[in-house]
């Protein structure tokens, strides 16, 4: 067997020492020189150098002294290095080195290569995940690193973790240039997309250390509650780009299903203005407060089938001194309905599943109170603690939001999601806070705002409270 493999090893190895390989090496003027002559001792067809400007004369004529085709590119954020030495490079596999890597080995470099060598993969990404597994148990996430992770979940590669053409090394074969043209490296997160919606055959079967701009943040520098960048602005826009392009594929929901949620009934109900004629409503009492400051508070509770935690939540709730609780029961061959009625609350009920923020968006339309609590039916919560989120509207908030940002590592992937998305609001120090997480609570002249309806996806609702 050993035998075998040496051979077969070497069979590929001759093959990659043929005129098959094109070498651009990528990074600013200051770079290693000796890197220069480890790529040769590979025996490309040649070797393409990208800098950033022409100022460096004397490494200028090194570099055409060793026989290296030269492009110099102005720092414009668009790759037109990248692109150029791509139009211009002639060989049948195209190998991106970043050119201050001064650890690199021939010996990796062969390795990397191996499986388009071998015919066994058209694109070769350098599998950074094994660090990036290790600082993230550690600390909160770089916006960087949030990007690649949720970008590639997303599309449904979630097992490339933050894999990407971002990182160098990375090559891939004549046969995906022809494919996608050149145009589309001028954001790599762009080409990267492309390449994971044509089904290329990708290899990730290599670690190589090398320094991209993620490694670069400390624990205090990713923290959330650290201002964003210009960097980090920049860093997602890029992103942004690539996903516009999803949806411009896909359409305006990406592919995702809509977890169950009843859209339909909404836009009925929104159309006839008449939830009675979809719910059956049982009306319950409730009572006026001087705690809010002389607003009153609701309390909307979707339930499906929590006929064993329902007394309990109605219980507390009662506690905040709400001017009605409205359960919202959908979809439930349980008690539930039943138990509600018997706490004396409001209770809407549908036959069908709405799903849970359907039910929050109707219980909200139906709502009387200046101010709007949203709680669930599984686990009771301490009326004191469901008093600090009216308090919190009552003196001037129009969104309380549940802090779930504790130090508690790694996130959830839905937490990486919601960070994200704060971030594109430009409210990183939100953190994980949203409006998928309850207890939250939000005022009339916000739910007036950003309509009842948009409740039914509470990212939207979250972003247009921002808005």
């Amino acid at each position: 067997m050993k035998g075998f493999l040496i051979e077969n090893f070497e069979k590929w190895r001759k093959k990659l020492m043929g005129e098959s390989v094109t070498i651009i090496l990528i990074g600013s003027n200051n770079f290693d020189l000796a890197l220069v002559t480890k790529v040769w001792s590979l025996n490309p067809i040649e070797v393409i150098v990208i800098l950033s400007n022409s100022e460096n004369k004397e490494l200028i004529s090194y570099l055409k002294s060793k026989e290296c085709k030269v492009i110099v590119k102005e720092e414009t954020g668009q790759n037109e290095g990248y692109i150029a030495a791509l139009n211009e490079a002639i060989g049948d596999i195209f190998l991106f080195i970043n050119s201050n890597d001064s650890t690199i080995q021939t010996e990796q470099i062969e390795l990397f290569l191996e499986p388009i060598i071998s015919s066994r993969a058209d694109v070769v990404l350098n599998n950074i995940s094994p660090s990036f597994l290790q600082k993230r148990v550690k600390q909160w996430p770089d916006c960087l690193t949030l990007c690649r992770q949720v970008f590639n979940d997303s599309l449904g590669f979630n097992h490339f973790l933050i894999d990407s053409l971002l990182s160098l090394p990375h090559a891939f074969t004549k046969k995906v240039k022809k494919s996608l043209g050149t145009d589309c490296y001028e954001n790599l997160v762009v080409a990267h997309l492309k390449i994971l919606e044509n089904d290329f055959n990708i290899s990730r079967h290599i670690s190589i250390e090398s320094q991209f701009i993620g490694n670069h943040y400390t624990p205090e520098q990713s923290h959330y509650t650290i201002p964003i960048s210009d960097t980090e602005i920049k860093e997602l826009n890029m992103f942004l780009e690539a996903w516009i392009e999803w949806f411009r594929i896909h359409g305006e929901r990406g592919n995702y299903h809509d977890g169950g949620r009843r859209r339909d009934i909404v836009e009925d109900i929104k159309k006839s203005n008449k939830l009675s004629d979809y719910a059956t409503i049982h009306m319950g009492s409730g009572r006026t407060s001087s705690l809010y400051g002389g607003k009153q508070l609701s309390i909307v509770i979707p339930a499906q089938n929590e006929e064993t935690t329902i007394g309990a939540v109605i219980s507390q709730a009662r506690l905040a001194e709400p001017l009605e609780i409205i359960v919202v029961v959908n979809g439930s061959n349980d008690k539930t309905e039943e138990i509600a009625k018997q706490y004396g609350t409001t209770v809407l009920v549908f036959e069908e599943a709405l799903g849970i923020d359907v039910g929050r968006a109707i219980g909200a339309l139906f709502a009387k109170g200046d101010i709007l609590l949203f709680i669930d039916a599984d686990f009771p919560i301490h009326f004191r603690d469901l008093q600090q989120f009216g308090l919190s509207v009552a003196n001037g908030a129009d969104i309380a939001l549940n802090d779930l940002n504790i130090d508690y590592f790694p996130l959830y992937v839905v937490n990486l999601y919601k960070y994200l998305l704060n971030m594109i609001c430009n409210c990183k120090e939100l953190g994980v806070g949203s409006l998928v997480a309850v207890p939250h609570a939000i005022s009339r002249s916000c739910l007036n705002g950003i309509g009842w309806d948009s409740l039914i996806n509470p990212n939207l609702a979250h972003v247009k409270g921002i808005l």
